[in-house]
């Protein structure tokens, strides 16, 4: 990570936690709430929602409030923007 960038928004730390990844891995087959993010990921849903927050940080998901429930899915600018520091950074190592 960069000094200059706050772990808050930096790529590499959103994705370096497993629990996080596995969010992205579930969200790419659908959206979900929270509380199924919980359920499948076998963690409490406070847990579930500061993941969220971190990957909303950096861009990877997007919510939708329906009722009383937000709802999660991957963002629409998809896995290139989102993580292009990630895919640039890949592509150095092989130059």
């Amino acid at each position: 990570m960069s000094p200059n960038v706050s772990p808050r928004t930096d790529v590499f730390h959103a994705i370096g936690d497993p629990n996080r990844r596995r969010i992205l891995e579930l969200l790419s087959d659908g959206t979900r709430s929270v509380g199924e993010l919980a359920a499948q990921l076998g963690i409490a849903q406070p847990s579930v929602t500061q993941h969220l927050a971190v990957l909303s940080a950096v861009h990877a998901v997007e919510s939708t409030k329906v009722g009383n429930r937000s709802m999660y899915r991957l963002t629409a600018v998809g896995a290139t923007e989102a993580f292009g520091d990630v895919i640039r950074w890949i592509r150095a190592l092989d130059d």
